[in-house]
């Protein structure tokens, strides 16, 4: 029975060798995609890579030399060093193919248009700003009171005109404040596009330790709808803020925004006072705590 066995798998077997000898020798007329190499290209160019095609090619040739076209580089090889910016016309031809010495095959037909583009871009260098990211609202906070000294810098990019474009500045990963040692630290850099090749991968920044301090703010205007037939008293208030003493140096009463809150204007008669300040500034305490409402009969 076993000896059965063997003779059917070792006929089966004969029966797949000879049939893949038989498809190896036989003659096969199929179309492949071969795709376009540029060579030569001009340092100030690049190629927008959406251009770059696979031409379709109908090629005659035996089962074995397919089975090596597979296994080795195939393409149609075109000299770049006569390009220029914008669309550049190349014809594709038998004589630019390029595949091993060792296959024979014959072209039927080479199915591309008379003209084939290749779209050149131009390979620029731009200086861009770097914008510090925070990792929290508190992160943000401390390093507005703890000021960092370089913090606008620029930074040189190199790649195509059109990428480089589409971009305004370049972002470092989000900063933390355990991030910092001997009051610097060392952030990396975002790449918004692979096509993009930063100057660095990384910048360092300095850290200087800012005064906190606090400051009374006298005679702040109170804003108030004006069409809600309505007047304030008082119509103006004093405030005590506490923040980086750099900041609070040009902090007055005509940049620091005081008001009520209109939703609470029909409800009551005396409202609490809402107040914009800068960032890494934090109000204290203000007088008077209330502002009473006057309706207008």
């Amino acid at each position: 029975m076993r000896r059965n066995i063997s003779i059917k798998i070792l006929v089966v077997l004969i029966a797949v060798v000879l049939w893949f000898q038989q498809v190896l020798l036989k003659t096969h007329t199929e179309e492949i995609l071969i795709p376009i190499r540029l060579s030569n290209i001009p340092e100030n160019l690049v190629v927008i890579e959406e251009t770059i095609r696979e031409i379709p090619v109908i090629i005659k040739t035996r089962g074995m030399d397919f089975l090596i076209m597979k296994m080795s580089q195939v393409y149609f090889n075109v000299d770049g060093s006569k390009f220029k910016f914008g669309n550049n016309f190349i014809q594709v031809t038998d004589q630019n193919l390029h595949y091993s010495d060792r296959i024979t095959l014959e072209i039927k037909k080479i199915n591309s248009s008379k003209n084939t583009i290749i779209e050149m871009d131009k390979l620029i260098i731009k200086k861009f700003p770097i914008q510090i990211q925070y990792d929290t609202p508190k992160d943000e906070e401390f390093f507005l009171q703890n000021k960092i000294i370089n913090n606008f810098q620029n930074i040189d990019v190199k790649g195509p005109q059109t990428i480089l474009s589409k971009y305004k500045m370049i972002q470092t990963k989000k900063i933390s404040r355990k991030m910092v040692k001997d009051n610097k630290l060392s952030v990396a850099l975002i790449v918004p596009d692979p096509k993009m090749n930063l100057e660095k991968d990384q910048i360092s920044l300095e850290i200087t330790q800012s005064k906190i301090t606090t400051k009374t703010i006298s005679l702040i205007p109170v804003k108030y709808p004006l069409n809600k037939n309505i007047s304030i008293i008082p119509q103006k208030v004093s405030a005590m803020v506490r923040g980086p003493e750099d900041i609070l140096e040009k902090l007055t009463n005509k940049n620091v925004t005081a008001s009520i809150d209109e939703n609470k204007i029909n409800r009551n008669d005396f409202v609490r006072v809402k107040f914009s300040l800068p960032t890494g500034v934090k109000l204290v305490e203000y007088t008077p705590q209330k502002i009473q409402i006057i309706r207008d009969k």
